[in-house]
């Protein structure tokens, strides 16, 4: 994937690289600041095409959007005139859902996250965590096969953090749903995932290396990062993500002083 810079330059952000995601699995994707992670979902997304190559959704070329994804942004995509119900049940209206259907799945899904009494609230009457709750059941309630998360809760404060990845654990649990999670931290990546890709420095990123997260379902995410095999899983994988982070800070250096 390639796109042209301020100077008219092409600049490639993906070259070679291949990721297989199995069905159902969380699986997450790691690497330095701006070595293609979003640029990859947006791939996934539909957003973008690639500029060689071809991405494939269940077996078949991906033309136009996933219709079989749902997308959370780092930044919350909430409608500031609508209150929870209305931007929870966006999705569905836009589908032409019936209003009395949408209004019973929307209430549902409200409950489901933990918003009972907020229904009628809008956005800006909203502390971050429950923004985030509303996008997560404006996502889920359109019960898409798949769920792409771009630093979905890099914004929280930590505590705030561990209990929305417990939630969203929570709804994937036995939904056989297939989640593609980007995210900075390591930890969080270990910590959520089956699965775990590290990306490469930029420019031309690729996969470095994947790694399978063998830790017991369900997971307490409290206590989760003190286990020895955590420990281990996190060193082992640190070590090809550092060095894949001093690289882009060696390329980001060069640029610098160019």
């Amino acid at each position: 994937m390639r796109f042209p810079t301020a100077s008219g330059a092409l600049h490639t952000a993906i070259e070679g690289l291949t990721l297989d995601v199995r069905e159902g699995v969380f699986f997450s994707v790691v690497g330095p600041s701006g070595c293609g992670k979003s640029s990859m979902l947006n791939l996934a997304a539909g957003l973008t095409r690639p500029d060689s190559g071809a991405v494939e959704i269940y077996g078949e070329s991906l033309c136009g959007l996933n219709r079989k994804a749902a997308y959370m942004f780092q930044q919350d995509a909430l409608l500031p005139w609508k209150t929870v119900a209305e931007n929870v049940t966006l999705g569905l209206s836009i589908r032409g859902k019936h209003r009395a259907q949408a209004h019973e799945l929307g209430r549902d899904w409200i409950r489901r996250v933990g918003l009972d009494g907020f229904a009628d609230c809008f956005p800006h009457q909203l502390s971050g965590g429950m923004r985030k709750r509303v996008a997560m059941a404006q996502n889920w309630i359109l019960d898409p096969d798949m769920l792409l998360m771009d630093e979905p809760f890099s914004a929280l404060d930590i505590q705030t953090r561990l209990k929305m990845e417990e939630e969203l654990l929570q709804l994937w649990s036995g939904s056989q749903k297939t989640v593609l999670f980007v995210t900075h931290d390591l930890e969080e990546a270990i910590a959520l995932s089956d699965e775990v890709a590290v990306l490469s420095a930029g420019p031309g990123s690729r996969v470095v290396q994947c790694y399978e997260v063998n830790l017991a379902r369900p997971r307490n995410l409290l206590d989760i990062r003190t286990r020895p095999q955590f420990v281990d899983l996190y060193r082992h994988i640190w070590r090809d993500l550092r060095e894949e982070v001093l690289k882009s800070y060696d390329s980001r250096e060069k640029s610098a002083t160019a």
